[in-house]
């Protein structure tokens, strides 16, 4: 049976299709029964993105049968950055197709501009999410926990974070140049929970993807622990939720 899902925020929507452009210019998107999720890993495995949208995130969710698409994200990711504040993003599959349908549908007038990108058909998917909790847990605004990651690229290519009870240190260094900031609850953390002091790296090109996701999610909930993968969690207004998970930098 085909398949037609429609989401009223497409403004919102391309924050996602952004971020999965930048981790790989392909993914898988499952449009499952219970809603729609979308999994890829980048080209050198360091990180993992796994999108959860489920049916009420949509104003029409029309879906018989599980169906997996992979997608191009990068031709995607245009197409979604063409739609208005007026707009429906609309998705259209009908089975045996190789070709997705994206429509751009103005709610006012009702003119349509309508897409085909290419996809590849499979039978399943199965989406393997690591079983992790962080020792050290933290939430940070949106614009908070972008300024983070762009201020330390501007001295080095590795951002180093350490956690205790009472803050939580960014760090970053290069030739001559050095970047910290000190993060304490309420200044500017909104909530710090820290089980076990926790230090970890990141390289800035592999974080760089989450810097995406904050035009449209109100603030990042973070988890690491020592030498370990960071996990980054974005829910966003339509109840999506992002979770991208970075691999630490080897020593």
């Amino acid at each position: 049976m085909p398949v037609r899902v429609v989401h009223p925020a497409p403004t919102k929507f391309k924050y996602i299709t952004q971020t999965l452009a930048k981790i790989n210019d392909e993914g898988d998107l499952i449009f499952s029964l219970e809603g729609l999720i979308g999994y890829l890993m980048s080209p050198d495995k360091t990180s993992l993105a796994v999108l959860r949208a489920p049916v009420t995130a949509f104003d029409e969710y029309s879906v018989d049968d599980e169906v997996v698409l992979r997608v191009r994200t990068d031709e995607l990711n245009k197409i979604v950055k063409r739609a208005t504040r007026n707009d429906n993003l609309v998705f259209e599959y009908e089975p045996g197709s190789d070709l997705l349908k994206v429509i751009l549908e103005d709610r006012k007038t009702g003119v349509t501009r309508t897409f085909y990108t290419p996809v590849i058909v499979l039978e399943s998917r199965e989406v393997k999410e690591p079983k992790m909790e962080g020792k050290a847990k933290f939430i940070l605004m949106s614009d908070d926990f972008k300024s983070m990651i762009q201020d330390a690229k501007i001295v080095g290519d590795v951002l180093e974070l350490y956690a205790s009870e009472e803050e939580v240190i960014a760090r970053a260094s290069g030739e001559e140049k050095e970047y910290e900031w000190i993060m304490r609850e309420g200044d500017p953390l909104v909530s710090l929970s820290v089980q076990e002091e926790s230090q970890s790296s990141y390289t800035i090109n592999s974080l760089q993807a989450l810097t995406k996701p904050t035009g449209a999610a109100d603030n990042v909930q973070v988890e690491f622990e020592t030498n370990y993968p960071l996990k980054a969690v974005f829910t966003f207004p339509n109840t999506e939720k992002l979770v991208i998970y970075v691999a630490p930098a080897l020593a």
